[in-house]
């Protein structure tokens, strides 16, 4: 009886979440922010991800600043309707939860994050004075490349990572030496759903594929033989 009653309270916390909480994929997201007025578009995310780029008419409240409670119940009461995202989508889902608990009952969340946002090909903007297009990959068509390819060598590095760039003319190198070999490089810092989903925790990380199945993984700086070695 006991375990009956919590799995109850479960379920009605999980209806009442629902009833202030709705996740919207891109196309609605952006009928949302287009039909919404006033607008309140909250980027999530840190300073540096929302001036490279940010979903126009959205303004950036970092979610793991220090002082979001009570910076954020000084701009927006409570009634507010809020429309929320994040890089991935996770964060957005938690910040919601949150602001819930804090007494706030009108949230939308975009699915997939400005990462889903951009692989739909929707329009957004930059703070930098050299704007330079975003390169994310969805799932859909990270699994396709593997799919279609007979080799694929998955390659997630970042700019500021310096054995990443030691390992870049290698692997460079390896995919023009082999016809049958696709190089698929990654930006994990742009890519944050991605390395998730794969368990990237360090860069470099290469991941090797033949015909769509998994049969290597390395993390950290290797030779060319090394690498060549596992194509066979």
């Amino acid at each position: 009886m006991r375990k009956i009653i919590l799995f109850s309270l479960l379920i009605s916390f999980s209806s009442f979440c629902q009833e202030k909480h709705r996740i919207q994929f891109p196309n609605d997201f952006e009928k949302t922010i287009r039909s919404s007025n006033p607008l309140h578009l909250i980027d999530l995310r840190t300073k540096g991800e929302f001036e490279a780029g940010h979903i126009k008419k959205s303004v950036n409240i970092d979610f793991l600043r220090s002082d979001f409670e009570d910076y954020f119940k000084s701009i927006y009461p409570k009634k507010t309707p809020l429309v929320l995202y994040c890089q991935s989508g996770k964060m957005s889902e938690d910040a919601a939860n949150y602001l819930i608990e804090l007494g706030y009952e009108n949230i939308i969340t975009l699915k997939g994050g400005f990462e889903k946002w951009i692989s739909n090909s929707k329009p957004y903007t930059s703070s930098k004075k050299t704007f330079e297009p975003l390169g994310f990959i969805s799932k859909e068509n990270y699994n396709s490349r593997v799919r279609d390819n007979k080799w694929i060598l998955v390659d997630f590095y970042a700019d500021w990572c310096g054995p990443c760039k030691k390992m870049a003319p290698i692997l460079y190198k390896i995919d023009e030496e082999n016809s049958q070999l696709s190089l698929l490089k990654i930006d994990a810092d742009k890519n944050t759903s991605m390395t998730e989903t794969l368990e990237v925790s360090e860069i470099p990380t290469m991941i090797l594929y033949k015909n769509g199945k998994q049969v290597w993984r390395h993390t950290g700086l290797i030779t060319e033989a090394e690498i060549k070695s596992k194509i066979y």
